[in-house]
């Protein structure tokens, strides 16, 4: 194996151990201060009073809201670390792949469901005699 393949990998290892590591606290931070529920108020409004956010395919509003609970730019780097290790790679994915639950993922869901039965044809299905 070429030398700087193994360095790539030994750092990749190394990058993902401490991730890993800090994983637990991160997400503990985040729940402190409510992230979850406030990056779902902006993508999937509880009312139609507020209007919606659209995710752009970046960390954009999980930045904005991150800042204002008082995290700076390291510590944001650390939280989107880890949230891209857990498959959050932008402020929607956080909602679908790494928040417990959220209105933007029940949602989706609940329409995909809905989607599956108006799919579904309504007839009975033939038995053999």
């Amino acid at each position: 194996m070429d030398a700087g393949v193994m360095f790539a990998r030994m750092e990749s290892d190394s990058e993902n151990e401490l991730i890993s590591s800090i994983a637990p606290d991160v997400m503990t931070s985040l729940g402190r201060c409510s992230y979850f529920e406030k990056l779902d108020e902006l993508l999937s409004p509880e009312d139609n009073s507020t209007s919606v956010e659209k995710c752009d395919g970046s960390f954009r509003l999980s930045e904005t809201i991150l800042t204002a609970a008082g995290f700076d730019r390291v510590e944001l780097d650390d939280i989107f670390a880890v949230l891209h290790f857990k498959g959050g790679c932008c402020d929607c994915e956080v909602l679908y792949n790494v928040a417990e639950k959220s209105r933007l993922k029940a949602n989706y869901w609940r329409g995909r469901a809905g989607e599956q039965v108006a799919r579904t044809p309504h007839t009975p299905h033939s038995r053999p005699n």
